[in-house]
């Protein structure tokens, strides 16, 4: 069967272990798997950008949800992004004179900034968001991509709650394998975008769609 939804996978789940007196378990071992993936995979398929304003007299901002990880933040003025700094949140240095924010961190569940906002700015966060299917949010990008990985985290899971240490060491084999193949498949693809947009420009110039300039 095809799994590219929270209830095929629940239901591959079942096959698998071939137990229909699991189905109360079965959204645990997902959700124990999915916090596994987490700390294991940092592909692009984890990569999104969410939109954010920083109001005037603020110097922290609460985090989006689903947030892992922070990548980049840029200031957007007049659809012009520019870059921030990131840094250590105990290296951002706190000034108390209002004005446009430079470089920023994660302190605990909120973005700080090196200054209070003189005003309101729009923002764009990069950051690898969390893997966690539910009902309300049935599939991502590592489902999409990666059904075998996801099955493979939940089983290995199932393992330890069943006492079944030969299940457990199958599907961890599975899992790995999965896991190796989708981190050598991002770095390829990260290998193949820096070889392009290291290309060096024509003296005429021209539009480079990575960069977008």
């Amino acid at each position: 069967m095809a799994i590219t939804t929270y209830a095929e996978l629940q239901a591959a789940t079942a096959n698998w272990l071939v137990r229909a007196d699991l189905t109360a378990r079965i959204p645990e071992f997902i959700a124990l798997g999915e916090a596994r993936l987490n700390r294991s995979l940092r592909t692009r398929l984890a990569e999104s950008e969410v939109s954010l304003t920083a109001p005037a007299g603020a110097r922290t901002i609460a985090l989006p949800g689903g947030f892992a990880e922070p990548l980049a933040l840029w200031i957007v003025d007049g659809g012009r992004r520019t870059a921030m700094r990131l840094v250590e949140p105990s290296l951002v240095a706190a000034s108390t004179v209002a004005g446009r924010p430079g470089s920023w961190g994660v302190d605990g569940a909120s973005l700080a900034f090196d200054r209070p906002c003189d005003q309101a700015y729009g923002l764009v966060l990069r950051m690898l968001v969390k893997f966690a299917l539910s009902d309300a949010s049935p599939t991502n990008g590592l489902l999409a991509d990666g059904a075998d990985a996801y099955l493979f985290a939940t089983l290995c899971e199932a393992g330890p709650f069943l006492r079944d240490d030969d299940l457990a060491q199958t599907y961890e084999a599975r899992l790995a394998r999965a896991i190796g193949e989708l981190n050598a498949k991002d770095a390829r693809s990260r290998a193949a975008r820096s070889l392009v947009t290291d290309l060096p420009r024509s003296r005429g110039g021209g539009f480079d769609i990575i960069r977008g300039v």
